[in-house]
This record gives structure tokens, C-alpha cells and sequence, in this order.
């Protein structure tokens, strides 16, 4: 798949060597002496001490994990928009819908058979897996290929499908798990299995959870077993051992719900109706206490914000501060901002998402719009100091851009290292001690860097990055054969019938 391929294409950037750690002060958006300096002082003052240590101690330690709904992610909203309205922006609440509510609570798994004793194994419900009590025969699959699937012609309407993992311990390895994971889901679906069990893609024992390919919608029960403990089960099946699986799955759930975005606004003083927008997502899920996902870009909001207040930065934009809500389960946020934004999203010049962890930034995804390349590129030219950049145009899904590329509004995703995001993603080692605090500093003078450039810019050069069609979006995701991976988000058939994008 394309995203695959793009993502080992900028792995093999980490040969060169790191550029020294240096502030130049070459600004080539700037038009005049005023806008030079207000551009040194904001770098200047992302590289020094700021709070972004201790929002993100706050974020991630006193309130924990947040997911969508639960106590901990109204408590987060709160946070936020009191961190945010305390540097002095206009801040508000921006309530949505919900499709329905899931919060896990316990998985109890207990493997049986008439040839051995039985034993626990340590596993999680994936989101939406109905609440219940599941006993079932346990059948192993390989990898749940659409090969592993023909080969095995048995009726698995009492089995719970059991498939293995490569291990993860990139990013690489997470897309390809996602890929994986929806092929042997959507096989298990077409056979009629009661439920399927996924190995852990990670080592010792750790845990996590993400989405299924039917999301909110989703009746399948679905699991993920630790890594030694599946493991431990292929052996004895592999020994012609008959293993039975015993699951108690409790969880809440519920209808549709409230939550809200938090969204702040410093007002251009040229262009006021047009708008760059940046955000990162304040949900995540709680088996971790969702560190670098996402809460170390969540702080770095706040502190771009904070220190462009300080300073009494003007910009000649409207740049707008979001921190999403309801990310993790499909976007919900974002989406429902660009649906109540639609008279503004002509005018909405830039959407920027921070969403891949604290590892150093290398770059940014442009998403199919090749013609922003060349001023992403002149953006940076001011940092290329602080780091050194390749920027890519592939379409990103999978994070908070989504709606606003599904709008035809030029979007941009930040490109990390690695680091320890793929590792601990979605898991209960996604804590704050793993975030590289020395990175998520440099990164917020990257990012402030751009989105002071872009919303400074001449306006006979933004003016060239029109809001692209349907048909332009359409055949952007035809170039880059993106039907499966939307497919995989549940975001390909609100595309195709018109309830999701540009009319």
C-alpha cells in the first residue's frame, strides 16, 4: 500500500546526520522589519523553558487517560479551555455529537481444553466489542489472510478466529498491523465468526486498543491477546491440542452524547476572514495515560498560543487553535467542525495536524496537493537549524486533516521519528516519561515557524492554493489507491454517498 511505502521512504532520512542545534534568523516570509522581529522573538521564545513539561505532567498523570465520554476526558476539556483562555485568546466550547458511547472497563480470557489444564490469558476488548459473556472453540488462522481463509473450509459459526502479528516497533509495523488487522477482520466477518482474537504486536505482555473496521457500528467481538500468552496457544494448537476461549467483556455503553472540542483564535489584523487552523487531539485511549498520543501535542498548542499572546504577535491571519475530542473514533470533532464551518472554508487556508507523537519533526505530509511542497519547503527554510526536513505529498488517514482534505482545504500532517510512538501506541506504556521533551521543544518552534510563515504570506500566494472539487479529491484517491485504507477507517462510504466532504 502507498502508505507503507512512504513511510519506509522517510525511515532511511534518519542516515543523515543531525544539524546542530542552532536559531537562524533568516526569515523569508517576512515582509517587513515589524513581522522579522515578531518571527525571531516567537522562535526564540518556543526554544526556551516553557510550561509545556508541566501541562503535559497535568494532562497525562493527574487526569490520565481520556477517552471520548469517560470522567477523565470531560475533566480534560475543562483543563483545556482553562489552560487556553489563561493566555489570554479567546477561547471557547464547541459541543458535538457523538455517535454512541463505549467505555471499556474489564476482559477476563480463560483458554480450556480436556488435555490440559486451563489457564488466563491477559487480553483487551478492541472499541465497540459488545459486552458479554463468550465461549467459543478457538481457531487459529495464520495471519488471517484471505488465503489463510480459503484454506481453512470449516464452519466457524461457534469459533472465535485466532490470528498472529508480526511485531511492531515502528511505525511501520503499526500501518501494517491496521492493514492486517482489517483483512482478517473483514474475512471473519464474511465466514460468520463469532468473534476473532488478535495476537499483540508488541513484546512482553503489553497491551492496546484501537478501532475496528466498522467503528461506532461495530457488533463483532473483537480481542487482543498478549503477545507470549498467543503464542503459548499456537504451540499447543500446533500440537493438535483442541482450545477452547472463555471471555467475560464488561463495558458501558450507551446512545449518542455530547462532547466538545476547545477551540482559540488569535484575530488576523489584515486578512481577518481567513484562517489557518492547527490542531492536535485531546482524547486518547486509556489503558496509558495517552502521552505521545497526544497530549505531548496537545501542550504544544497550548504553549504556541501562549507564547504568540505574550508577545503581542498580530498575525496578518486568523490563526485558530484546535484540540479535538472524539479523535480516536473516527474524527468526530474535526468532522463536525468543518461541517458547521462550511461558509468559512473557502477561506480556510491551511489545516495542520500534530499527530504522530514527540519524536523530532522531518517534515510534512502535504496530501495529495503537490503545489504546497515548494512554500512548505520556503516555510521552513527559516528553521533549517533546528532540523532537517523532506517533505512528502501522500494523503494521510487516520487523524484529524481528514475532513479538512475530504474539504478540498490545503491540509498538512507533521512528519516524526519514530521515537517510541510505534511501540506504545494506543498501549498502557503510552505514559509521560516516554515523551522526548528536548524534541516536542524544537518541534513547537517548527511549528510555530510555519504557521506564523503561512499566515503572514503575501496573499497573491496563498490565493494559488484553491480549495480543490470533489472530482479533484476523488481522483487524488484514485492516483494514490486510498479505497482500502478509508475502507479500513470506515470513511470510504461516507465519501461515496455524500454525507462526508465536498458536495
Amino acid at each position: 500500500m502507498q502508505i507503507l511505502t512512504l513511510f519506509i521512504m522517510f525511515n532511511l532520512r534518519y542516515l543523515f546526520p543531525f544539524l546542530g542545534f542552532m536559531l537562524t534568523l533568516s526569515v523569508l516570509t517576512a515582509q517587513d522589519s515589524s513581522e522579522a522581529e515578531d518571527f525571531s522573538l516567537l522562535l526564540k521564545a518556543m526554544l526556551a523553558e516553557s510550561s509545556m513539561e508541566s501541562d503535559l505532567y497535568e494532562l497525562c498523570d493527574q487526569i490520565g487517560g481520556r477517552v471520548t465520554g469517560s470522567e477523565a476526558n470531560n475533566l480534560s476539556v475543562e483543563w483545556a479551555y482553562e489552560k487556553m483562555s489563561a493566555t489570554g485568546v479567546k477561547t471557547i466550547k464547541d459541543p458535538f455529537e457523538m455517535p454512541s458511547l463505549w467505555l471499556a472497563e474489564s476482559t477476563s480470557m480463560n483458554i480450556h481444553s480436556d488435555q490440559i489444564p486451563s489457564f488466563r490469558v491477559n487480553a483487551v476488548s478492541k472499541y465497540q466489542t459488545p459486552a458479554g459473556n463468550y465461549k467459543a472453540k478457538l481457531t487459529y488462522l495464520g495471519a488471517g489472510t484471505d488465503e489463510d481463509f480459503k484454506e481453512n473450509t470449516q464452519d466457524l459459526s461457534e469459533s472465535f478466529v485466532f490470528v498472529d502479528a508480526d511485531i511492531c516497533l515502528d511505525i511501520n509495523g503499526l500501518f501494517k498491523e491496521y492493514t492486517d488487522a482489517a483483512i482478517a477482520e473483514i474475512n471473519a466477518r464474511k465466514r460468520g465468526a463469532k468473534g476473532i482474537i488478535f495476537m499483540s504486536s508488541r513484546p512482553n505482555k503489553l497491551l492496546y486498543r484501537f478501532i475496528t473496521t466498522k467503528t461506532s457500528d461495530n457488533k463483532l467481538p473483537q480481542f487482543v491477546m498478549a503477545r507470549e500468552d498467543a503464542k503459548r496457544c499456537i504451540r499447543l494448537i500446533e500440537d493438535n491440542l483442541s482450545l477452547n476461549v472463555s471471555i467475560d467483556c464488561k463495558a458501558t455503553q450507551g446512545e449518542t452524547f455530547i462532547s466538545e472540542n476547545v477551540i482559540a483564535e488569535i484575530k488576523g489584523s489584515v486578512y481577518p476572514e481567513e484562517v489557518i487552523i492547527i490542531g492536535a487531539h485531546l482524547d486518547s485511549w486509556a489503558l496509558g495515560t495517552g502521552a505521545n498520543d497526544n497530549a505531548c501535542n496537545v501542550s504544544m498548542m497550548i504553549d504556541i498560543a501562549r507564547q504568540m499572546k505574550k508577545l503581542n504577535i498580530k498575525p496578518k491571519r486568523t490563526i485558530r487553535f484546535a484540540l479535538w475530542n472524539g479523535e480516536e473514533q473516527g474524527y468526530f470533532g474535526s468532522w463536525h467542525y468543518t461541517k458547521t464551518h462550511q461558509d468559512e472554508l473557502d477561506n480556510h487556508k491551511m489545516a495542520l495536524s500534530v499527530d504522530i507523537g514527540s519524536g523530532d519533526i522531518i517534515g510534512f505530509f502535504t496530501n495529495g496537493r503537490d503545489d504546497l511542497i515548494p512554500f512548505v519547503d520556503q516555510c521552513l527554510a527559516s528553521v533549517d537549524s533546528i532540523g532537517n526536513y523532506l517533505n512528502i505529498n501522500n494523503p494521510i488517514v487516520g487523524t484529524d486533516n481528514f475532513d479538512f482534505m475530504l474539504e478540498g482545504v490545503p491540509n498538512l500532517v507533521a512528519i516524526h521519528k519514530p521515537a517510541s510512538y510505534g511501540l506504545n501506541y494506543h498501549a498502557s506504556s503510552d505514559t509521560y516519561d516516554k515523551v522526548d521533551l528536548v524534541a516536542l521543544n524544537k518541534n513547537s518552534a517548527i511549528v510555530a515557524a510555519l504557521v506564523l510563515s503561512w499566515a503572514n504570506a503575501d496573499k497573491t500566494r496563498l490565493d494559488t492554493f484553491k480549495r480543490q472539487s470533489r472530482s479533484e479529491i476523488q481522483s487524488m484517491f484514485e492516483k494514490h489507491d486510498l479505497e482500502f485504507t478509508m475502507r479500513m477507517f470506515n470513511v470510504w462510504e461516507p465519501w461515496i454517498n455524500g454525507s462526508r466532504g465536498i458536495e
